[in-house]
């Protein structure tokens, strides 16, 4: 039977989504200051330096999700039976051209009437873990984290960086970005939390590669406070970047979350043709 203990574990990693999710809401408009062609070119750069998916060509794709049993849910261990079950439990992650993503789940076993409550809170929280996830993860990868030319925001040179800050709604937001146009953190405050994001990125020829980032949300009062490290390891389909592994570890009020995600089986559908592609 389920322990009371490693629910409590799935349901942190539910919440974890939580700072995944706010990024997804930013925008990052365009400067006052300097003079109007360099602000327009700065930006124009910058949205060339990111690698964008929907730039080279992908309309959306589909793919297996598996995720690491062993590692997420070490106090089944002892318990083959529940082992079994939870690794017969199969997810997939369908990225729609909008953006959004679809997480399906079927289990090849039989649930058993006593653990189908467990279950569906499994399914919870892999539904909002994986779209928190890609709502991260699209900002920097699928589309672009910088604006159209005609925004407004605040630009500054300090020490050989960019510094944007701007509001979006009630909230405070400050970017800051390298001379060649990399983000190394977005700051966020508002009446309601405080929070951070550090992106770590690669360079490659057809522009910044999102490796992993670290995360912190603070609210201003009650649960939630959350600390992040988000590692993703890519595979090469059709000669685009997709995620091969995904490695979560966190702390959510106190307690330990870590999971591990692999991705495999993707199916792509191409802007040149429209045809699905299928990977090995």
């Amino acid at each position: 039977m389920m322990q009371k203990k490693s629910t409590n574990r799935l349901w942190a990693m539910k919440m974890c989504s939580l700072i995944l999710t706010w990024f997804c809401t930013l925008t990052i408009p365009v400067a006052h200051g300097a003079a109007q062609a360099d602000k327009r070119e700065i930006v124009r750069r910058a949205t060339q330096s990111s690698y964008s998916l929907r730039r080279l060509g992908l309309l959306e794709f589909k793919a297996n999700v598996q995720p690491n049993w062993e590692l997420a849910a070490k106090n089944f261990k002892a318990n083959p039976g529940a082992m079994k079950m939870l690794n017969s439990l199969m997810f997939s992650v369908s990225l729609k051209p909008d953006g959004s993503v679809k997480i399906e789940h079927e289990s090849s076993l039989p649930i058993p009437s006593a653990q189908e409550e467990n279950v569906k809170q499994i399914y919870s929280g892999m539904d909002e873990m994986l779209s928190g996830f890609f709502m991260t993860w699209n900002v920097l990868m699928l589309t672009s984290p910088f604006p159209a030319i005609e925004s407004e925001y605040q630009l500054q040179n300090l020490d050989g960086k960019y510094l944007l800050t701007y509001k979006e709604g009630n909230a405070d937001i400050s970017t800051t970005m390298t001379k060649e146009l990399a983000i190394e953190e977005i700051k966020v405050s508002s009446d309601a939390f405080k929070g951070s994001v550090r992106p770590q990125l690669t360079k490659t020829p057809k522009g910044y590669v999102l490796v992993g980032y670290q995360g912190n949300y603070e609210p201003t009062a009650g649960l939630g406070k959350t600390r992040l490290d988000i590692q993703i390891d890519y595979q090469e389909v059709n000669g685009l970047q997709l995620p091969r592994k995904l490695s979560l570890d966190g702390i959510y009020d106190g307690s330990p979350v870590q999971m591990e995600l692999q991705f495999s089986q993707y199916q792509l559908k191409l802007a040149d043709s429209g045809v699905p592609r299928k990977s090995d």
